[in-house]
């Protein structure tokens, strides 16, 4: 301990918010001021910000286990002549609860916590890197489960400092369950309150196209839908400062009529837009909000098919990793070429379930000091 006390404590603090947030896990146990430290809200969200540009891809397994890939380290290690990278799976195991959760899809993430639900559609708020995990209570404006659906965003509200569930539902009208409403219902769980409200329902159409999650961008979750009642495509963007829905233009070239059948992605921390109508076209937009910074990324000889992109390699724009229950790739968008990821200890047949980053954000009750 006389290392530790040699050094100032702004030194220490320094040193501690730029090592990984595993690592800082372990370290709780070195002393109580160092456990003090590492659990106090303002280090968390500085250290946060120091280390939230790496991204790890998360899985679904058949098997309904989370598995967890570093696709960066391997990929900046790995010779350029090498057709195929190397990457071990690590299963995400939560060893508190039992029986273990059977998980069915990942619903979204922010700042290092995963949004996901499980084979009885119970949600939960985990953090991958800390093994915590928490049920997030049931709703009470839920309408029932067998005759409506539901798609979920989740997210961070930069004015309240709280996380939020964010969900869209609207009845199942094909198979006659209140035919006769076509409304949008929103509602938000606060993660700080611990406690679900009623919002403005949705002025668009959600109900065309695929059921989806909202893309996180820019402090807002976008959803691909129709604007009633031509129902042209147009992307709804969802503020979760201001509470209220607004419109970002698809590219022009896109076709409005059936846009709303493609999907949303995050590429390098840009909105994009990809889909079997587009080809092996992905749409970037580079300047948030700005129509006119739309580009095309044309992506060639891809051998998995369709074409889905996760992200992009750590410090680079050029690299982006695509993906779908048959395989993940690297593709080099100047080259135009693919290499393979071999995933080694990994689950035999999955899902992508999407991307987070380490964090030490605590899937409970959020309290921010000034």
């Amino acid at each position: 301990m006389s290392s530790q006390n040699s050094l100032p404590p702004e030194i220490i603090e320094s040193i501690l918010r730029r090592l990984p947030a595993k690592s800082l896990g372990r370290f709780k146990s070195v002393s109580k001021p160092w456990c003090s430290l590492i659990s106090n809200p303002k280090f968390i969200k500085t250290h946060l910000h120091h280390n939230k540009s790496t991204s790890k891809v998360v899985l679904v397994s058949d098997s309904k286990s989370l598995y967890s890939l570093d696709i960066n380290e391997p990929y900046l290690k790995s010779n350029e002549e090498d057709v195929e990278i190397m990457i071990t799976g690590k299963e995400l195991a939560f060893p508190l609860v039992q029986p273990p959760i059977m998980w069915e899809e990942v619903l979204g993430s922010c700042n290092g916590l995963v949004l996901a639900k499980d084979v009885d559609d119970k949600v939960f708020i985990m953090n991958p890197t800390t093994r915590e995990v928490m049920e997030v209570p049931f709703s009470p404006f839920a309408l029932p489960v067998h005759e409506s659906f539901v798609m979920y965003g989740f997210g961070y509200n930069s004015s309240s400092e709280d996380y939020q569930v964010i969900t869209i539902s609207f009845w199942d009208t094909d198979n006659e369950h209140n035919p006769d409403c076509t409304d949008m219902f929103v509602t938000s769980y606060s993660l700080r309150e611990n406690s679900w409200r009623k919002m403005r329902d949705s002025p668009y159409d959600h109900a065309v196209g695929h059921l989806t999650s909202g893309v996180l961008v820019n402090g807002n979750l976008h959803w691909l839908t129709s604007v009633r009642p031509g129902y042209s495509s147009t992307i709804a963007a969802f503020s979760l400062v201001n509470e209220e829905f607004s419109e970002i233009e698809l590219p022009d070239s896109i076709n409005n009529d059936n846009a709303v059948f493609n999907e949303l992605v995050v590429v390098g921390g840009k909105l994009g837009v990809f889909g079997t109508r587009l080809g092996n076209d992905l749409w970037v937009m580079e300047e948030y909000g700005v129509c006119a910074s739309w580009i095309k990324v044309s992506m060639h000889e891809v051998e998995i098919d369709p074409v889905k992109p996760i992200c992009s390699i750590e410090g680079s724009d050029r690299d982006i990793v695509l993906g779908d229950e048959d395989g993940i790739v690297v593709y080099n968008i100047d080259d135009r070429r693919c290499r393979n990821v071999r995933i080694v200890e990994g689950p035999n047949g999955f899902a992508i379930g999407g991307t987070y980053v380490e964090s030490l954000e605590a899937p409970k009750c959020v309290i921010r000091t000034p």
